[in-house]
């Protein structure tokens, strides 16, 4: 569902995973899951406009990383491939959407590309099988002094459902303490890679998989 043709995969897409144009639901999802995600909270005002091109990012770019300083060196970051202002929409992020519930989450537990999408109806996306150039946004940690972007829950009008976002912070967020004024104003500089927080959460399963992998067996 929602693949796109190898011939119009992005730039340094990897050979053999399928890229997305749209999410795609697990077969596992209950009818109660997808009619929750194909619902709008009337408080979700954050949009994947309908006018939004599909297929590869006009915005951003998929780049290897070679800088051997990098945390990511020898794979891959998102960097902008335009000026992106304060607050705007770059991509939505497009993986399988499935259930987060037993016994169908213990095939996405140490996936590093699954996002909660509904906490309350357990549903996430995972973009570790298939996805879009959003898998590619690196955590800030070890690239700058903070995020200059974030995962956001918004509706995507060109499917009818809610869904994962990558958004430039808004203007202020993004700047730390006694910073100028062109920094305050946020926005990310075309050619600067795209960085999220990938939180607590995710470090703190990282950090117990590395304890498991060391533990000793005898």
């Amino acid at each position: 569902m929602g693949k796109q043709s190898g011939a119009a995969v992005p730039s340094n897409w990897p050979p053999g995973l399928p890229y997305l144009l749209q999410p795609s639901h697990a077969p596992h999802l209950t009818k109660e899951q997808v009619q929750a995600l194909k619902t709008r909270p009337a408080d979700l005002t954050a949009e994947v406009p309908s006018s939004l091109a599909r297929g590869a990012s006009a915005l951003a770019r998929i780049t290897p990383i070679t800088d051997a300083s990098h945390p990511a060196c020898g794979q891959a970051g998102l960097f902008a491939a335009r000026a992106l202002p304060a607050g705007s929409l770059i991509l939505p992020y497009y993986g399988v959407v499935h259930s987060a519930l037993p016994p169908h989450s213990a095939a996405h537990e140490r996936s590093d590309y699954d996002l909660w999408l509904d906490r309350d109806a357990g549903v996430a996306v995972d973009a570790d099988a298939a996805g879009n150039e959003a898998r590619f946004v690196n955590d800030y940690r070890g690239v700058r002094p903070r995020p200059n972007a974030e995962f956001r829950e918004c509706w995507d009008a060109r499917v009818g459902q809610r869904c994962m976002a990558v958004f430039v912070l808004p203007a202020g967020k993004a700047a730390g303490a006694g910073v100028g004024k062109k920094a305050a104003a946020g926005g990310i500089a075309k050619g600067e890679e795209i960085c999220v927080s990938y939180g607590k959460g995710f470090w703190g399963k990282r950090k117990a998989e590395q304890e498991e992998v060391h533990e000793p067996t005898g």
